[in-house]
């Protein structure tokens, strides 16, 4: 027997891992960038740096995101439309709705993992403030 709920969730997973892992990257290397140029900055400053990155990624993933997922399912949306299905009964069907719960989970993961990895690149690359 097929784990069809394990299947559908890894697929979610393995589909937003890719996008997580290009944002988290971006944040953490301008984090680094950040402290190489600027003298002696405290880890709020980078902190504060990475979040700026990541609110201008995000925006540019999430569509990534969402146009991938649409033109993975365009071939099936046209041949529905090409039929003159209802776009009730479309947006009814397991596999559109599918793919809009792939779109949502991968935006969800990516506005979760951006002030993550500015906290985590901030302790890593920053200096403690001083008392």
């Amino acid at each position: 027997n097929l784990n069809l709920q394990g299947i559908f969730l890894a697929g979610v997973l393995i589909g937003t891992l890719g996008a997580v892992m290009d944002t988290s990257i971006s944040i953490a290397s301008s984090i680094r960038e950040f402290a190489e140029i600027h003298s002696n900055p405290t880890r709020y400053h980078l902190w504060r740096a990475g979040m700026n990155v990541g609110k201008d990624v995000m925006g540019m993933m999430s569509s990534t995101l969402i146009l991938a997922y649409t033109g993975g399912a365009l071939a099936l949306l046209l041949l529905l439309v090409a039929n003159h299905i209802p776009a009730v009964n479309i947006m009814n069907w397991d596999m559109i709705v599918s793919e809009i719960i792939r779109s949502m989970a991968g935006s969800i993961g990516l506005c979760l993992s951006i002030p993550v990895t500015a906290l985590a690149a901030s302790h890593l690359v920053g200096k403690k403030p001083e008392k």
